[in-house]
């Protein structure tokens, strides 16, 4: 079948894309960078989406031209920039669902999430329930599924678990008993793969999730396990203590600790599994039986351990960068500085021009590190300026060489640093 996929390059939709071609449906990708997603995965047609701007049912019209199934798997835990709940959530699906009403698209499949009900609090499940109703509403054979907790390869949720489970001390909330469902990638995507030609009449929602419960405590410990690491001890972190720290994570760059997530977990992501065994006849695997089927290898520890590091690795990088600008412009006497400067020719008017300059531009690139704007990008002037500053001073004072504080020497390893923050930032 013709098939259009939106977030293809996402976990989930990168797990269907790859089982959509290998069944022989002809899928085009929505993506926003059709030459990224190309060199990564070749085959699929690649369109260029962007759900942060496609808001009217005119810029979805050209696009369904021959498309007979729809599934729409965009979805994101935490906001950034223009990427928000509302615009990815909602206003880019009701368009998308509204042209494929106008252009009689013969199916729609909507991955929703777990708790996207009507208790729903979080702006997370609010946006996804409210297109969800849009859906629903239209008249068209379609299906809303709504997973627990997506776990598998390249599942970012996973990612953080792992990290947690490999803490000396396990930081859980309150008790760490709330209960979590998670459902394995390969048994959401059997499912997507059988609702395609399975007819539905009134547009049912559907929960996703694994055959049982699994304590948020009793996760991670498993995760530990599954690691090959000693049993730690467990840190319980009161619910109200919990909220700023998960501000504080959002801060720093590591998904998926933010206030709307905190929430969610507190509430719980569990449902009868029976409804899923019955409609698809699929048989979910279990959370620990998935673990114990895949053996941790060694990239998976230095994942787990460099997690937290990441963010600790940028914010060190920034200080340095923020602390020379204060003290070259405002803390070092300006007489020895531009003493300094003499030693390498540089006088009257170029030496404050040549001092607060660089201070300026210190200050600029620990912004932006700080920041994370266009973090990848700025590794290339860091290191640059370093190198133009080693190479100034080893030919004008080659005896800071030899200084016993290494101020030439500390300059390799912070070049070394900014490398591995530009290997461990993902695009």
């Amino acid at each position: 079948m013709n098939i259009l996929l939106t977030g293809a390059t996402g976990f989930i939709g990168s797990h269907l894309l790859r089982a959509l071609q290998a069944q022989g449906h002809q899928v085009t990708a929505c993506v926003r960078d059709p030459a990224s997603a190309a060199r990564q995965f070749p085959g699929p047609r690649y369109i260029t989406c962007d759900f942060t701007r496609d808001h009217t049912v005119a810029s979805w019209r050209d696009r369904l031209a021959g498309v007979e199934v729809i599934i729409n798997a965009v979805g994101i835990i935490r906001e950034s920039g223009a990427q928000t709940f509302h615009a990815l959530h909602f206003a880019a699906p009701r368009a998308l669902f509204l042209a494929a009403a106008e252009a009689g698209v013969k199916k729609v499949i909507q991955i929703s999430a777990l708790g996207a009900d009507d208790q729903a609090e979080s702006r997370y499940h609010l946006t996804k329930r409210a297109a969800d109703d849009v859906l629903a509403g239209l008249g068209l054979d379609c299906v809303i599924l709504r997973p627990s907790i997506v776990h598998g390869a390249g599942a970012k949720s996973s990612e953080m678990f792992r990290a947690l489970a490999a803490l000396p001390f396990i930081p859980v909330p309150d008790d760490g008993r709330q209960l979590l469902q998670p459902i394995h990638i390969d048994d959401l995507v059997r499912v997507v793969l059988a609702s395609i030609a399975k007819p539905e009449a009134g547009c049912p929602r559907i929960d996703l999730v694994g055959p049982e419960p699994i304590t948020f405590l009793d996760m991670l410990l498993q995760m530990r396990r599954w690691l090959g690491l000693s049993r730690p001890r467990v840190l319980h972190v009161p619910y109200a203590l919990l909220l700023p720290l998960a501000r504080i994570g959002g801060f720093l760059g590591n998904a998926p600790i933010t206030p709307e997530t905190a929430a969610m977990l507190r509430r719980g992501n569990c449902a009868p599994v029976q409804a899923l065994i019955e409609r698809f006849g699929i048989n979910p695997t279990g959370f620990v039986q998935v673990l114990d089927g895949t053996p941790a290898t060694q990239a998976d520890r230095w994942h787990a351990r460099l997690y937290w590091l990441r963010p600790l690795l940028r914010l060190s990088i920034a200080f340095t960068w923020i602390g020379t600008a204060i003290v070259s412009a405002l803390l070092y006497p300006a007489a020895d500085s531009y003493a300094l400067l003499a030693q390498t020719g540089i006088q009257g008017i170029y030496a404050p021009l040549t001092l607060y300059g660089a201070a300026a531009l210190d200050l600029a690139l620990g912004i932006a590190v700080l920041t994370r704007y266009r973090l990848r990008e700025t590794v290339w002037p860091q290191i640059a300026v370093i190198i133009g500053y080693m190479l100034i001073i080893s030919w004008a004072l080659p005896e800071y060489w030899l200084h016993p504080f290494g101020p030439l020497t500390k300059n390799v390893p912070l070049l070394a640093a900014i490398l591995t923050m530009y290997a461990m930032e993902r695009r």
